[in-house]
Order: structure tokens, then sequence, then C-alpha cells
């Protein structure tokens, strides 16, 4: 049987084989001790990327080592409130009373105590879908007549759809860029044209994408 560590190195094999692209993997019962694992696969290298958080005396060692603002859905500004309640670390906030949580802070906190204490709370319905494409487009007031009028538009849109991608925590591994005529001028004549580009490595960098859809529209 293979264990869930076994498990996570493979997925993180095959996404760097077949993306190009190095992650870390963390597995536990919740999202929020996942989060928490992903973040040890990430900061301690002895790990070698991936983290199996499924053993309860487990996830309470790492607890303990994780600052609470390095807690997902916490943040700077939650964490200083907390650290004045004497509450430093991840372990610490999982065993304060549910009820203090509730009433000094909200629910949003107490469901994340619950599953750092193993007790799913937040369903995967509730995570947004990654969007499959992005695309950045619009039509123009009047022609454009010069090539640099075509390629300053298209740098801007590439910028953009950049911009929405590192939003997402994304990357790009498919860039395309397409033009057209206006097809609602019948009477004159028209020209539609796209192409695209795979890039050798995933990227979110706006030079990167911006340099490939230049090239693209020559």
């Amino acid at each position: 049987m293979v264990s869930f560590e076994d498990f996570g190195r493979e997925v993180k094999d095959t996404v760097y084989q077949n993306v190009g692209l190095p992650v870390c993997v963390g597995i536990a019962p919740t999202r929020t001790l996942a989060k928490l694992a992903n973040y040890a696969a990430k900061k301690y290298r002895a790990t070698g990327g991936v983290v199996d958080l499924t053993n309860p005396e487990r996830q309470r060692k790492l607890m303990a080592r994780v600052p609470v603002e390095e807690v997902w859905g916490v943040g700077r500004k939650l964490s200083v409130r907390l650290q004045a309640m004497g509450i430093v670390t991840a372990l610490q906030l999982a065993d304060t009373h549910l009820s203090t949580l509730r009433k000094q802070f909200s629910v949003v906190l107490e469901r994340t105590a619950r599953e750092l204490n193993g007790v799913p709370c937040v369903p995967w319905e509730d995570v947004p879908a990654l969007k499959k494409q992005i695309m950045c487009s619009r039509s123009f007031g009047q022609p454009l007549q010069k090539l640099s009028d075509l390629e300053e538009a298209v740098a801007h849109f590439a910028t953009r759809a950049t911009e929405k991608l590192r939003a997402g925590q994304q990357y790009a591994g498919e860039l395309m860029v397409f033009i057209r005529t206006n097809p609602f001028k019948t009477t004159a004549p028209q020209y539609s044209r796209s192409t695209s580009v795979k890039l050798i490595k995933p990227s979110q960098d706006t030079r990167v994408i911006v340099q490939q859809a230049l090239k693209l529209l020559l």
C-alpha cells in the first residue's frame, strides 16, 4: 500500500515532469492543516517538499513551531490581537477554548481552530474554481493604422492578463494573440488571424508574457 508521503512525492514529480513547475505538497485531514503541511514542506528542506500531516502527534509537533500568523486565514493584523492574549503559536490557537474565540473574534476563527484540531469545517465547494484561461480584449473606437499601435495594445493586454495570473496564483502554459477587423463593416475588407505558442516553462512573469505576445503579433 502506498503511503501518503509516497503519493505526495509522486504528485510532486508528476507535476514537475509534465508542467515544469516545482511544487510542494501538504497532506492533512483538513484544509487548514494541509496549508500548514504545505508551509512546512516549503520551509524545511529536509522534508523534500512533501509533508504528511495525517498523524495527530505530528500535527501538534508542527503547530508548536509555527507562528500563529502563518495559520491560513489569520494574517498579521489578527495575529497582533491573538498575541496580546498570549496566543503566539498555531498550537496555542488550536488549544484555545472555542467559545472564547467566537466571543472575542468570530465564528470564522472558531472554525479555524476546529480545523487545526482535525475537524473539517471548510467544504471544498467553498473554493472557487481556478480559471482555465484568461482573456483580455477590447474593440477600438477607430481603426488602427500602425503596427506600433497594435504592439502597444497587445503589450497592455498581456500585462493585464499577467496581473490576473498572479492574483489567482496561476501560471500560463500557453499564450494566444488574436486580431480581426470590424465584422460589422461588411463593405470593408475583412481580416482575422490568431496564433499561439506553448511556453517552454509556465510563467507569470510580465516580461516573459509580453515578449512572447509581441513575437506572436509579428
